[in-house]
């Protein structure tokens, strides 16, 4: 019985193991993206919305993918690339109440300060310009994949919408409205410029 039950936990242990490695190279293939996840107030079943920025572009990356520490980027979002799969909610975003992407059509986000904290975990700090607006957040990304030229990361940050004047406040709107925490997700390959 003993036996049984240590061959049964040394193969939850490697499927384990297995999995892990398989969901990191799985990581490493997916393509570049960038989605934001929001919920509405109050939530709804079908919540969270992907907002995916369908263009999107590293401006400029400085690193050595051998010493990730200290390295800076610049990312720029096309507001107007604005995709949920719906195309009137996708004109809501749009519009002045929301992101404004006539008057306000790039998101501008630059990464400096970079600090190892992990094996492959790194934080930063990100300055994010939108709306007119100033903002500096700390974030925390993982290292997916390394090339003598090239990093591909993946990292997510929670922010409120009202640091940019995205929106109202929902308590102010009711019911539908969008709630004013939201999670941006990226996955990126920083290329040396």
């Amino acid at each position: 019985m003993r036996l049984f039950k240590r061959l049964a936990f040394t193969t939850l242990v490697v499927a384990t193991i297995a999995s892990s490695r398989a969901a990191v190279a799985d990581d490493a293939a997916a393509p570049d993206s960038i989605v934001v996840l929001a919920k509405h107030f109050p939530a709804k079943p079908t919540d969270p919305v992907q907002i995916r920025f369908e263009k999107f572009q590293v401006t400029k990356a400085t690193f050595d993918p051998k010493k990730i520490e200290g390295g800076k980027a610049t990312i720029e979002i096309d507001v107007t690339s604005i995709n949920t799969a719906n195309d009137k909610r996708d004109a809501h975003l749009s519009s002045p109440d929301y992101l404004d992407k006539v008057k306000f059509p790039k998101i501008a986000i630059e990464i400096d300060k970079v600090k190892k904290k992990a094996d492959k975990t790194f934080t930063a700090e990100a300055t994010v310009k939108f709306h007119d607006v100033t903002k500096k957040y700390p974030v925390t990304f993982d290292v997916l994949e390394t090339k003598p030229d090239s990093i591909r990361v993946k990292g997510e940050a929670t922010f409120s919408r009202l640091d940019f004047k995205v929106g109202k406040d929902p308590k102010e709107q009711g019911d539908g409205a969008v709630d004013t925490s939201v999670t941006i997700q990226m996955q990126l390959t920083l290329k040396k410029s």
